[in-house]
């Protein structure tokens, strides 16, 4: 069998033939090198980067060089995401490489050797230091991947950054305060850092215009008042920072993801409350979520109040990813309506109040019956309503209030966002994350 047949091997449906190849071409080491490259090269190949760095990493061959030289050639496109994960899959024992990389010409090469070293957890942290100075690197996406990477080993890496804060050099101070942020928030700034940043937004702000909102869970709160303050005031939020829009929404988005760690109150801390936006005014983040199993009943209760100042007031959740969607509409102190669709074995339905006539109007347009109230999906409607309901919070929203995804710059926008503490928020601590500016 040939060289090139062994690597094509490696993606056969057999178990057993694959480690019989792999083997195989491990044995081989340096003499399977070029065929191993072909395949890292070739995005059509149906071999793929995970079985080819098995391969790799037991050959005992000096790989670095081949992979660094594929990397440098591949084509655009998958090829070159192809390279790009066999570059930085080698492990611990290309840590030595990968740091003499960090000061490759290239900076497609500077990029992936520090996301390589950050593959390598806790080993790579021994060379974070070396990784400081791309947070100065002219490079963007290099600057960028430098500030994550340092930012996903915590606050082991928080003296190396507040030393480059305190010394520099100062090309890389912007960076290591965005590190810093992302790791601690306010508890690893120092006061005068604090300020730097709060300089940044002031700088920002004269020029900052609505974006979409756009979150991987997104849950908002609409009042129908351009009064940010006694919003804030009612629903009983604190200490409230002045934000450009695209940081506050980058912000929910973040702590949206925080409920998925250890603990799932994280994600409640804060909330992106928006400048005045078509005459409403927007909550954004996971707090605001009518269908959380912890927040269902404090999110009914707040929505009452805030209609009963302001006449309308609505909560939603939509999920990027379709685990559900959930709308709750109030008029006048008053719940007219409340529904989720969560699908799977916790389908919780909250189901209040009649059906609305977008409800009605969308089974019309799917040629379905008209709803009653209690109404759940029926064997004839589950497919088509099912997708619908999935739909239902930017459906709704759009027709009663603002769809949140849909806002742009041309929004009619008076005033400037705010992040600001939630009651979780003041207990837990102010939550770690970034204003990427």
């Amino acid at each position: 069998m040939t060289t090139d047949h062994l690597v094509l091997a490696l993606a056969a449906p057999d178990k057993a033939e694959r480690e019989v190849a792999e083997d195989a071409l491990a044995q081989l080491g340096p003499a399977a090198l070029p065929a191993l490259m072909e395949h890292v090269r070739d995005a059509a190949s149906p071999v793929g980067p995970e079985a080819l760095l098995a391969v790799l990493r037991r050959s005992g061959a000096p790989v670095f060089q081949p992979v660094l030289d594929t990397l440098l050639g591949a084509a655009p496109g998958r090829a070159t995401w192809r390279a790009l994960r066999v570059f930085t899959g080698l492990g611990a024992a290309a840590l030595a490489d990968y740091t003499d990389a960090l000061t490759h010409e290239d900076p497609a090469v500077r990029r992936a050797a520090v996301l390589a070293i950050r593959e390598c957890g806790a080993d790579g942290l021994a060379v974070a230091e070396h990784v400081l100075p791309l947070l100065g690197d002219p490079d963007a996406e290099v600057r960028s991947t430098a500030v994550r990477s340092l930012s996903t080993w915590g606050t082991a890496v928080v003296p190396l950054l507040q030393a480059v804060r305190h010394a520099g050099p100062g090309a890389a101070r912007a960076g290591a305060l965005e590190a810093l942020a992302e790791i601690g928030g306010e508890d690893v700034l120092s006061a005068r850092d604090m300020a730097a940043l709060e300089r940044l937004v002031r700088i920002k702000l004269p020029e900052d215009l609505p974006s979409p909102v756009v979150c991987c869970f997104l849950s908002w709160i609409a009042v129908s008042t351009g009064d940010q303050s006694g919003v804030m005031d009612l629903l009983g939020l604190s200490a409230p920072h002045p934000v450009p829009f695209a940081a506050g929404v980058l912000a929910a988005d973040l702590d949206s993801h925080a409920g998925l760690d250890e603990n799932p109150l994280d994600q409640y801390r804060r909330v992106f409350v928006t400048p005045e936006l078509a005459g409403w005014t927007l909550v954004v983040g996971s707090w605001c979520d009518p269908s959380s199993a912890e927040r269902e009943a404090e999110v009914l209760e707040a929505c009452v109040r805030l209609s009963a100042r302001y006449g309308q007031a609505q909560a939603y959740s939509h999920s990027a990813q379709h685990d559900g969607s959930a709308v709750l509409v109030s008029e006048q102190g008053t719940v007219v309506r409340r529904f989720a669709y969560i699908p799977g074995e916790d389908t919780r339905h909250l189901e209040l109040g009649a059906p609305l006539p977008y409800e009605q109007r969308r089974r019309t347009a799917l040629a379905l019956p008209s709803l009653a109230a209690g109404h759940l999906l029926t064997e004839e409607d589950e497919d088509e309503w099912e997708w619908e309901l999935l739909e239902l919070a930017p459906g709704l929203s759009a027709e009663l209030s603002l769809d949140p995804r849909s806002i742009d710059a041309s929004t009619l926008a008076r005033g400037t966002g705010v992040l600001a503490l939630t009651e979780y928020g003041r207990r837990l601590s102010s939550p770690p994350g970034a204003l990427r500016l």
